[in-house]
């Protein structure tokens, strides 16, 4: 009886936001349908009525994702440059916020509703910057995977475990500042001003020179 009433009561949402939880609470490797059961309290067996593994549960939670960095987005403007930044944004900001699914992204396709709208408005941005519809698709495709490919590197560092992390972090505030000149003179050049890897200006560094890149495209195939 027990079970039948967590089957009524689960969805793919409420699955979703209990797999968020357990992956926060323990990391990635305590994603399981076990774990996802336990914390809903439901047998595990119910949970393939939604999902037939791990890998679809995934990919959902990836659409998750997307779906949070759309939510509340203010519609399309006449400024393309300044949209794509809000999406790369807010990709960013999210993936920092789910660190333990988000590391993941970058190199999975959800195939999903959530995906397909932020494919789509990118791919608008492109084609009302003026690029014609080869360009538009190629640069959406190297606009995205760099959003994607650095939301995902940072996630995956704050994703490591403390002492993991701390260290790694520490190396370049120790490490790198006391190497010898003579070996590496570049190095010990900038040793005093090199940033942190959490530095939030390193993905604002990246994002700027991306959109400047596509604005001087964009000038450039006006007629």
């Amino acid at each position: 009886m027990a079970e039948r009433r967590a089957r009524t009561r689960l969805s793919p949402e409420l699955i979703i936001d209990a797999a968020f939880r357990v992956s926060e609470r323990g990391g990635a490797q305590s994603l399981t349908f076990q774990a996802i059961g336990a914390e809903l309290g439901a047998h595990p067996t119910a949970l393939y009525r939604h999902f037939r593994d791990r890998d679809e549960l995934m990919l959902a939670l990836i659409d998750a994702l997307h779906a949070e960095a759309l939510d509340g987005a203010p519609e399309p403007s006449d400024d393309w440059a300044a949209d794509l930044a809000e999406m790369a944004r807010r990709t960013h900001r999210v993936f920092l916020r789910h660190p333990q699914v988000a590391q993941f992204s970058g190199v999975r396709t959800a195939r999903r509703t959530n995906e397909f709208r932020k494919v789509d408005r990118v791919i608008g941005c492109m084609r009302r910057a003026g690029f014609t519809d080869v360009d538009a698709a190629r640069y959406y495709r190297v606009f995205s995977d760099f959003v994607l490919a650095y939301a995902a590197q940072d996630a995956a560092l704050a994703a490591l475990d403390p002492r993991t992390r701390e260290g790694d972090l520490t190396a370049w505030q120790v490490d790198y500042r006391i190497l010898p000149e003579g070996r590496y003179p570049h190095i010990d050049a900038v040793s005093g001003v090199l940033p942190a890897l959490d530095d939030p200006a390193n993905f604002e560094t990246a994002l700027e020179l991306i959109l400047d890149a596509l604005r001087a495209r964009a000038e450039r195939a006006r007629p």
